[in-house]
């Protein structure tokens, strides 16, 4: 028997010749048929490649290509078989068995077993990313295998949705000889799935190059991908016009898309979508952990001077992190603070607190990430803000990368924007305000809200979950540690030829690159 030692040598061996030997570039497939190779232009960015720290898009969308879950998403919700042939609750929900598929293999030949997804729960929840993706997984308590093709998980409270939660990030299966048990597999490293494309090369900030997996159950309709990363939507803007993408998925510009949507031979497409955006205020620091000021600014948020200045009407008003369309819905925001934004109501809030104003505050936002229209919109709350005489409001921006890992200490107030991991109200509650599951690091902590979601999670019935849903989102008002403001859709833009695209746009928000051809 080799030592562990041993062992990584070899994989690390055998992971340079697999790349070496694959190794395809741009100008290369360049060569190939057109119809053959798709590529796709995103101003997204990757953190990492390794599911154990994919809590952003980018990253997401990457590995939606390479690896597979138990369970998956179909195009549009449903949840289907996927690595597992069936997975099954016990009476109390504490207890979820899955069976698995067999005669399956990852790409670098190893073959699947429950082993394997034992190992990739573990390591999500030992590496504990600061990401945050650990945080789907804060119900296990445990993952033990029942033979080679059985896996159970043992949860600490009830928890009907977690068929859901074998489709998300967090339950992405790798091989567990070719990943670290403690730590990421970098993004220079070989990426091992079972997933319809296999990573042929990575270049940080640049492209991702991909080839269809034949070993997968999955089949792409395109034999070649590549996923071309710009830093300014404009670039991205000439170069779909100049054919030099096919097609791009995140994110141009308001204006930017109602122009491609004028151009001949290209399409913009528009499919129903949850994603959302939001300001998350900390609880722990000062001026924010007032109740008075966090509620003066809920009722001041422009909602539809965003929703129309600047996007133009691609984007809704949002008036709950729960978006509108997903069961358990309500308008609690708009209830609560008003349609509309309110100067006496935010200043009679504030003098019944005692609070001198106005209150100096800091709004931290990204300039690339969530799009290059998030000066405008940040702007745009700035002037409400300041306008009101009640706030004196300063702007601050930093890169994605410094950004997404200061958030819990420096910021105060920040923007961010979610995409879900699964369409359901539960996705837009458990991650936010769970004292255990909350990963914005705003302090947060509720014992009625985790009661009310302690519920939820158990509820047997459908209008009992309902029930609890609502109950959440009056409290979310209440404490007011988040306020939501704009609701979106999923929109892509493909030149002529291209194929697939709208089959793919739904509350999944799940970009199915293998769904999509070229003629």
């Amino acid at each position: 028997m080799r030592s562990k030692r041993l062992t990584w040598r070899v994989v690390g061996a055998v992971a340079v010749c697999a790349l070496a030997a694959v190794a395809v570039t741009s100008s290369a497939l360049a060569r190939s048929s057109a119809s053959s190779v798709l590529i796709d232009g995103t101003t997204d960015t990757v953190t990492n490649v390794d599911p154990a720290g994919n809590y952003d898009f980018g990253s997401f969308t990457v590995d939606e290509l390479i690896f597979q879950h138990l369970l998956e998403l179909a195009p549009g919700g449903k949840v289907v078989p996927g690595l597992a042939k069936s997975c099954s609750a016990s009476a109390n929900l504490k207890t979820w068995t899955c069976s698995l598929k067999t005669g399956i293999h990852f790409q670098n030949g190893d073959a699947f077993s429950s082993a394997d997804v034992k190992w990739s729960f573990d390591r999500v929840i030992k590496i504990k990313d600061p990401s945050g993706i650990s945080s789907l997984l804060s119900n296990l308590k445990s993952t033990s295998v029942a033979g080679p093709n059985r896996v159970v998980f043992h949860l600490t409270n009830p928890q009907s949705t977690w068929p859901f939660i074998l489709t998300t990030g967090a339950g992405f299966i790798v091989p567990k000889g070719a990943y670290p048990a403690d730590k990421l597999n970098p993004n220079t490293s070989a990426q091992y799935g079972t997933g319809p494309y296999q990573l042929v090369k990575y270049t940080s900030g640049q492209q991702a190059v991909f080839k269809a997996y034949n070993g997968s159950s999955v089949k792409a309709k395109t034999p070649n991908l590549i996923i071309n990363y710009y830093s300014k939507s404009s670039t991205m803007k000439l170069a779909i016009q100049k054919g030099e993408i096919d097609m791009a998925f995140r994110d141009f510009t308001p204006t930017e898309y109602g122009s491609l949507g004028k151009a001949s031979g290209i399409k913009v497409y528009t499919g129903n979508g949850v994603v959302i955006r939001y300001l998350v205020l900390n609880v722990k620091q000062k001026p924010f952990d007032n109740p008075a000021v966090r509620k003066a600014i809920a009722y001041l948020i422009p909602r539809q001077t965003i929703a129309t200045r600047v996007y133009h009407g691609l984007v809704k008003p949002l008036w709950s992190m729960v978006p509108a369309g997903l069961p358990g819905h309500t308008d609690i925001f708009k209830t609560v603070y008003g349609s509309a934004p309110s100067k006496a109501k935010a200043a009679a809030v504030l003098k019944k607190a005692g609070v001198t104003t106005p209150v100096a505050v800091t709004l931290w936002w990204t300039p690339t990430h969530y799009g290059d229209a998030s000066a405008d919109e940040y702007a745009e709350i700035q002037r409400a803000l300041n306008a009101s005489g009640l706030f004196k409001v300063t702007l601050q921006s930093a890169e994605w990368a410094t950004y997404s890992k200061t958030l819990g200490t420096q910021y105060g107030a920040f923007q961010l924007g979610w995409f879900p991991d699964y369409p359901d109200a539960e996705d837009y509650l458990l991650p936010f305000y769970g004292t255990k599951s909350n990963f914005t690091s705003n302090g947060y902590s509720s014992s009625a809200m985790d009661a009310i979601l302690k519920r939820e999670q158990g509820a047997r019935t459908n209008a009992g979950r309902i029930a609890t849903i609502k109950a959440a989102q009056v409290l979310s008002a209440k404490d007011v540690p988040i306020i939501p403001y704009w609701q979106g859709a999923m929109v892509a833009v493909g030149r002529k030829g291209v194929s697939g695209i709208p089959r793919t746009l739904d509350p999944t928000f799940i970009m199915r690159f293998w769904l999509i051809s070229k003629s």
